[in-house]
C-alpha cells in the first residue's frame, strides 16, 4: 500500500471514530427500530459514558479497532515538508497579548449589548431539528471526543514517526489542561448564573451552575487553536475553527451560556493553545509525516 493510500485509510478510521463517538448509540437504537424491536438500556438521547456501561463496552471494542487500523497504516513520508518556511508571523507575544485585549473590549460589549438579544433569538429559533443539533455539536466539545482528538495525534505521530504530530497532541493535551483549570477559577470566582437558571445580576451562583466561561467552548478552541495557529493546511484551520464555534453556537442555542461567556471562553482556549504551540510547536522546521 503507498503512502498516500495509508493516510487516507488512517484519515477515514479517524472520522469513523470521532463520528461513531458523536452518535454512539444511535446506530444501534436506530438498527433496533428497524429490524430487532427489542428492549434495550438506551435510545437516541443516550450519550457515551452516561447511562448504559454495556454499550460503552462495545464502543470502546470497535474503538479499538479503529485505533489498531490506525497505527497500522503508519510508515515514513516519501519527503520531509518543511512545517514552516519561515518564522510565522504569530510566533511573538505582540499578537497574543493583543488579541487579549481587544478581545476582552470585544467581550465587554457583548457582555453589555448582545447577551439579552441573543438568548432571546435563540429562544425563537427552537425546534425539534435544532434541539437534535445542539446535542450533537454539544458532543464535539464533551464527552471523550476532545481526549480521542489528542490521542489521535498521538497514536499517528507514533505511527507514522512524526514529532510534528505527536508535538500537536501534546500541546492540545496542555492547552486543554490549562484552558480548564483557568475555566474552574474564572468560575468560582465570577459565579454567574446561566441563562436558564436567570437569578440577576448579583446572584453567585455555584460552581456548577456557573456560567462563565463556557467549559465546553474553551476546551474546543484549546484543541482547535492548536491546529489553526500551526498546521500548514487551510483545510484543516479551517474545520477545526468552524467545529470549535459550532460547540460555542450549541451553547448559546442550548441556553446553558450567554453569547459573552462564549466569546471568552473561545479567547481563554485559544490563548491556551498559543502558548503550548509556540513552545512546542513552532520549534520543528522540517518533518517526516504528510501534511495534515
Amino acid at each position: 500500500m503507498s503512502i498516500d493510500a495509508k493516510r487516507r485509510s488512517a484519515a477515514a478510521a479517524f472520522v469513523g471514530l470521532l463520528i461513531l463517538s458523536v452518535f454512539w448509540p444511535a446506530p444501534v437504537v436506530v438498527t433496533n427500530d428497524v429490524c430487532c424491536h427489542v428492549p434495550i438500556a438506551v435510545d437516541d438521547l443516550s450519550f457515551l459514558g452516561r447511562e448504559a456501561p454495556s454499550y460503552d463496552v462495545v464502543f470502546w471494542c470497535i474503538a479499538g479497532l479503529l485505533a489498531i487500523a490506525i497505527v497500522q497504516t503508519g510508515g515514513r513520508a516519501s519527503s520531509p515538508p518543511t512545517l514552516w518556511p519561515g518564522r510565522p508571523k504569530w510566533a511573538g507575544w505582540k499578537p497574543a497579548l493583543l488579541l487579549l485585549a481587544v478581545g476582552s473590549v470585544i467581550v465587554a460589549l457583548i457582555w453589555r449589548y448582545l447577551d439579552e438579544p441573543a438568548t432571546a433569538l435563540a429562544e425563537r429559533v427552537q425546534s425539534d431539528c435544532t434541539e437534535a443539533l445542539i446535542r450533537y455539536l454539544n458532543r464535539f466539545g464533551g464527552g471523550m471526543n476532545p481526549a480521542m482528538v489528542v490521542i489521535f495525534f498521538l497514536l499517528a505521530g507514533l505511527a507514522y514517526q512524526s514529532r510534528r504530530w505527536v508535538a500537536y497532541g501534546v500541546a492540545m493535551a496542555l492547552s486543554g489542561a490549562l484552558a480548564g483549570i483557568l475555566v474552574q477559577i474564572v468560575k468560582y470566582t465570577v459565579g454567574r448564573s446561566r441563562p436558564e437558571l436567570w437569578f440577576g445580576a448579583f446572584h453567585h451562583a455555584r460552581t456548577s451552575a456557573s456560567s462563565f466561561p463556557s467549559g465546553h467552548t474553551v476546551g474546543a478552541f484549546a484543541l482547535a487553536g492548536v491546529l489553526f495557529l500551526a498546521s500548514p493546511s487551510r483545510t484543516m484551520r479551517a474545520i477545526a475553527f468552524l467545529l470549535a464555534a459550532a460547540v460555542g453556537l450549541s451553547r448559546i442555542l442550548a441556553f446553558r451560556h450567554w453569547t459573552s461567556d462564549v466569546a471568552a471562553s473561545a479567547l481563554i482556549g485559544t490563548f491556551a493553545a498559543f502558548v503550548f504551540t509556540r513552545a512546542l510547536v513552532t520549534g520543528l522546521t522540517t518533518d517526516s509525516s504528510p501534511r495534515p
